[in-house]
């Protein structure tokens, strides 16, 4: 039972990770496209839970949940046009410039990526998250007006979450090292 709930955590946390930052459609407090649901608020919760309680389940669930909250922001960062609610809105403040929205957004895409990518302990694990990641893209591109775009982001900012400091244990940092330093000895 619990190896049956274990795998059902993976695609819970990408149903999540995909609706999530439009929850604020339904909430009278919060305004579309609000600092709250669309950015790595969120996913950097659900990451430290799953740090904290080194539960397998909370993991993959932080994991889902981050990659597709990363692949949603995607096609976020490239509105029709940056004016009204493609702007990011802080609460009590209100909407923020062009630059600024899309510097958050642009952000909050490479640190979920990292946050899952931190995450990883093995070789399965990436391969988890990067299922989860095409998944979470094509969902989104049946909801989105672009394509191309969205996944050069994604690529980006997967080499800049590549970039930052890892987590020791993090199986994919662990095998980029191993070629590198292999390659390095030729």
């Amino acid at each position: 039972m619990r190896c049956i709930i274990g795998m059902l955590s993976l695609p819970i946390g990408i149903a999540v990770g995909l609706s999530l930052p439009d929850i604020d459609h339904e909430l009278d407090f919060l305004v579309h496209r609000s600092l709250v649901t669309h950015g790595c608020l969120f996913p950097f919760l659900a990451f430290w839970v799953a740090y904290k309680s080194e539960n397998p389940m909370t993991r993959l669930f932080s994991m889902g949940f981050s990659v597709s909250s990363a692949a949603h922001l995607s096609f976020d960062l490239f509105p029709r046009a940056w004016t009204g609610f493609a702007l990011i809105h802080i609460p009590l403040y209100g909407r923020i410039s062009p630059l600024f929205s899309w510097l958050w957004i642009a952000g909050s895409i490479a640190i979920c990526l990292y946050l899952a990518l931190s995450l990883t302990r093995n070789l399965l694990d990436v391969v988890a998250s990067s299922g989860s990641l095409a998944v979470s893209l094509g969902f989104c591109l049946t909801t989105g007006n672009t394509f191309w775009l969205p996944l050069v982001a994604l690529v980006l900012a997967t080499a800049v979450a590549l970039m930052l400091p890892a987590d020791p244990n993090a199986m994919l940092k662990k095998l980029l090292r191993e070629k590198v330093s292999k390659n390095s000895r030729c």
